[in-house]
């Protein structure tokens, strides 16, 4: 990846989580080129599926990446339908989409393809969820 194309990404969520992620995101770093969401909201899966596609079609042969919120759910079933088949390039699906996930997106969309970017969001947002608490000390897994 270079500075002239990062890597871009899709939010599909569900309502309007997307939006406030990113809408919060551009708050601490600015704005987000290439960043784009969709809202299942008021959509039928095939048209979810649809808009998800035309996304993933316009990333071209370099690829890009979607995030979705939640395993399982429409979003997440639209997206892998959609990238899963027929994408030019490289489209990886993350799910658990966070703001630590987006801002660290933000910070490496220049220097990582999208398979690696993938598995690294997966890795921040994973390690941004901790249980804080008066018996629980920062990085400590509770027992």
């Amino acid at each position: 990846m270079s500075a002239e194309r990062p890597v871009p990404a899709l939010l599909v969520t569900h309502g309007a989580l997307g939006e406030a992620l990113v809408t919060t995101a551009r708050g601490i770093v600015g704005e987000l080129p290439g960043v784009t969401v969709l809202s299942n909201t008021g959509l039928s899966r095939a048209a979810l599926v649809d808009a998800v596609r035309a996304h993933v079609l316009a990333m071209g042969e370099e690829g890009g990446i979607v995030l979705v919120d939640v395993l399982g759910g429409s979003c997440a079933q639209a997206a892998l339908a959609a990238a899963g088949r027929g994408a030019p390039g490289p489209v990886p699906v993350v799910t658990g989409v966070n703001l630590p996930m987006l801002l660290d997106f933000v910070q490496n969309r220049t220097v990582l393809d999208p398979r690696a970017l993938a598995a690294r969001l997966a890795s921040k947002g994973q390690a941004a969820v901790v249980v804080l608490g008066a018996d629980v000390r920062a990085g400590e897994t509770p027992s």
